[in-house]
C-alpha cells in the first residue's frame, strides 16, 4: 500500500511461471533424472531467468519507462516456482488506450510455419483440449466432464 501511495496505482500485472521444458534445466539433469529430483537446479534456473526479465523490464524498458516495480514468487501445488509483478510506468509510457496495451501485449498464436519454434511451445503448453465425449481420457476430464 505504500508503495501505491507513493507511486500510484500498477499499470501493468505480469505472471511469470517455471518452464520445466526450459533448455537450461533439461539439459542439466543427469541420466535417468526427473524434474522433482533436482529442485535447486530448477529453482537456479526460474531465478536466473526471473532477474533477466526484471532487467529487461527495469533497465533495457521493453514496455517502457519505469518508476519501480515489485514481485513475489510462489510456488505452485506442483512446486514449480512462478512470480507475479507489478510495474508502475512513468507518466509517458503509462497504458491509455486499447492501442497502448496491444503495443505491450500479444495474444496471437504464432504461425506454425514462419515460426514453428513458438507456435508448438504455446499449443503445448498453454491451450487447454481438445476434451469432452469425443476424448474421455484427456487429463482434464472427470466423471465424463471436463473439469476446467
Amino acid at each position: 500500500m505504500a508503495i501505491c501511495r507513493w507511486a500510484g496505482c500498477p499499470d501493468v500485472f505480469v505472471t511469470f511461471i517455471c518452464n520445466p521444458q526450459w533448455l537450461e534445466i533439461k539439459r542439466a539433469l543427469l541420466l535417468r533424472q526427473q524434474l522433482q529430483d533436482r529442485p535447486d537446479l530448477v529453482t537456479r534456473v526460474f531465478k536466473i531467468k526471473l532477474k533477466e526479465l526484471i532487467n529487461d523490464i527495469h533497465k533495457n524498458h521493453i514496455l517502457g519507462r519505469t518508476i519501480t516495480g515489485i514481485y513475489v514468487v510462489e510456488f505452485q501445488k506442483r512446486g514449480l516456482s512462478h512470480a507475479h509483478i507489478l510495474i508502475f510506468f512513468i507518466e509517458d509510457y503509462k497504458p491509455h488506450t486499447v492501442e497502448d496495451v496491444d503495443r505491450m501485449i500479444s495474444a496471437e498464436l504464432p504461425n506454425s510455419e514462419t515460426n514453428k519454434l513458438a507456435h508448438e511451445t504455446i499449443v503445448r503448453c498453454t491451450m487447454h483440449g481438445p476434451c469432452g465425449a469425443a476424448f474421455p481420457n484427456a487429463p482434464c476430464m472427470e466423471e465424463s466432464k471436463c473439469k476446467k
